[in-house]
């Protein structure tokens, strides 16, 4: 499996992390631009190599390469969080709400998690009819939010926003819609970026509150935006060999990265980093400088550390017979190590 990746797709996965962490940092200035498509783009990448599995095995699997890294997550900014706390006021409190109220960008990741275990079993009730099953479901949180907040615990409102554009990417590639595309590539790029633009000028997308103020005309303003960097990283990768290389390994480390960027965001008190650009136009962009390069050394980390690399990517280890719940207790080893490093 590893031997057959799709660079292209690669390629897509690591455009796609850089503008999360773009987002993040220029939140005010472009952040409805990327907003718009950024996120249903790791839900279509997952959708696109979807392979249908027993409901047991998928749990499972899913449970290993998703929720594993999920608590990690959760609880490291968990015990950050109670250090902070306890070393400024002496009281004691767990924080233990971060684990489910998923108010971090975590959220992603418990998300696909549901998303996945929800699409495998509409498509093990409908394999015809699936897409419209999957935009009906979808709608439902999506609708609902026009009215109420969604409150984000778990995930769940997030999960069933996900199915739709998870089973876009099955659709386009069971029926090869890139290939039979190709002909008309230019005109459907203008199409793509007009849909794209209304989303982000006129529409909201915010899938961690299930947000579509549009609704149909966001979800295909999102649709639109990922297809956009499917087709810059076509170009990309027929232009120059070095930028491909780049946003593949990029993309390879996606979800590294994706996981220690939602740890660091939680805490920015490591943008004191950057106080000689306080007041200035500049701060933003050394911030977004520090980010990257933090990204590079989780990445050189994951890399070296056998407990992280099986973490990050299980399907690496030499046997499969390793029950989950090691992993969790590894986890909890590894976060207690860590907070005895903060020397409470």
């Amino acid at each position: 499996m590893e031997k057959m990746r799709n660079a292209t797709f690669d390629m897509l996965k690591g455009i796609g992390i850089l503008l999360v962490i773009i987002g993040h940092t220029f939140m005010k200035e472009i952040g409805p631009y990327i907003q718009a498509f950024h996120m249903p783009l790791f839900f279509m990448v997952a959708g696109y190599f979807f392979k249908y599995k027993p409901v047991k095995d998928q749990v499972i699997r899913d449970f290993r390469r998703l929720i594993v890294p999920y608590l990690f997550v959760v609880i490291i900014t968990t015990l950050i969080a109670f250090a902070k706390d306890f070393k400024a006021t002496g009281e004691i409190d767990l924080h233990l709400g971060t684990l489910y109220e998923c108010g971090t960008p975590a959220w992603f990741l418990l998300a696909l998690y549901g998303t996945k275990q929800i699409f495998n079993l509409l498509f093990q009730f409908s394999k015809q009819y699936y897409l419209l099953y999957a935009f009906l479901l979808s709608s439902i949180p999506c609708l609902i939010a026009h009215y109420i907040e969604i409150n984000p615990m778990l995930a769940v409102g997030s999960s069933i926003c996900g199915v739709f554009f998870y089973a876009v990417g099955h659709y386009v590639n069971v029926n090869q819609i890139l290939i039979k595309s190709e002909p008309y590539k230019a005109f459907i790029v203008v199409i793509a970026i007009l849909l794209w633009l209304n989303t982000s000028i006129f529409g909201a997308v915010d899938m961690h509150y299930c947000i579509f103020k549009l609704w149909i005309i966001d979800f295909l303003g999102a649709c639109a935006g990922v297809y956009l960097c499917y087709a810059l990283c076509n170009y990309i990768e027929k232009r120059t060999v070095r930028a491909k290389n780049l946003l593949t390994t990029i993309g390879y480390y996606s979800f590294v990265i994706y996981s220690f960027h939602a740890i660091e965001y939680v805490f920015p008190d490591w943008h004191q980093i950057a106080s000689f650009s306080d007041g200035t136009a500049l701060r933003p962009f050394v911030i977004l400088i520090c980010r990257l390069i933090l990204a590079a050394v989780f990445v050189l980390i994951t890399i070296k550390c056998k407990f992280l690399k099986n973490m990050f990517f299980p399907s690496l280890l030499k046997t499969d017979d390793i029950h989950p719940l090691k992993s969790v207790i590894s986890v909890h080893f590894f976060c207690l190590t860590c907070l005895m490093a903060l020397q409470i």
